[in-house]
């Protein structure tokens, strides 16, 4: 069966209670899990600006610089600092699930280097983010002989957090529920639509009608086809009473 644009409108307008309460429903649910289930997520930055040895002017240093910040961001994720951090602010978590919350963002353009933090404590993030700043900053001359290193930006309090986003979960969620309903009404009209007379059939195929076929009895066939089967089988015991067998007598 096709289904053209009028005759799905003409569905949709039939079924627009059951498809509103379908939407209702899914973005009060999205509300809720929204606001009262999922933690809000934030995020803190801090910027670190990594200037390499005053003296080296050549300009292969300078690029040697640039490619060195992608070691610098793995010296940062590294197990040292994350556990100078933790000891510094006295955080109840290992080393290995602090890393979880920190990455960081180099580019080959330029010897800044950020330290992205996420957590559900805006306070937290921040202080881990600059937490970070600040060991990175006291350990890389032991570790790579570097002095120039610049905490170019603190990481501030964020006020708004990344995640979840509720606006946008409820109209994803309005979006999904829309669709599920005009679907499924689709297929329900597809499974239970009857057949209750013959103009239906000519309009759902779009065929001339040719003939009908008239109701049957079927209690009066039943009875028929007994009394010809008992009739059948009369006959039948007639004819084999009278096959005589060679070398026998007839018996009657």
């Amino acid at each position: 069966m096709e289904f053209e644009l009028g005759s799905i409108l003409k569905l949709v307008k039939r079924k627009l209670l059951f498809i509103i309460v379908l939407c209702i429903v899914a973005v009060g649910l999205a509300s809720f899990v929204s606001y009262y289930v999922l933690k809000p997520k934030y995020e803190a930055t801090a910027s670190i600006l990594i200037q390499g040895d005053r003296q080296q002017k050549a300009i292969n240093d300078i690029m040697a610089g640039q490619k060195l910040v992608t070691t610098y961001g793995e010296i940062i994720r590294s197990s040292r600092i994350a556990e100078e951090v933790v000891r510094k602010l006295q955080l109840n978590m290992t080393p290995e699930k602090l890393l979880e919350k920190v990455k960081t963002r180099t580019s080959s353009e330029s010897l800044v280097t950020t330290v992205i933090v996420t957590d559900s404590n805006a306070q937290q993030a921040t202080d881990i983010a600059n937490g970070f700043g600040e060991a990175f900053n006291e350990n890389i001359q032991a570790i790579m002989g570097v002095e120039n290193v610049v905490f170019l930006d603190r990481a501030k309090v964020p006020f708004e957090a990344i995640s979840p986003k509720p606006v946008f979960n409820m109209v994803v969620a309005f979006g999904l529920a829309l669709i599920a309903g005009v679907a499924f009404s689709i297929l329900r009209e597809l499974a239970e639509k009857p057949v209750r007379s013959a103009k239906n059939i000519q309009l759902d195929l779009q065929l001339p009608l040719l003939g009908t076929v008239g109701k049957l009895k079927p209690r009066k066939r039943r009875a028929k086809s007994k009394s010809n089967s008992v009739e059948g089988a009369t006959r039948h015991e007639e004819e084999n009473a009278k096959i005589v067998l060679p070398g026998t007598t007839e018996i009657i």
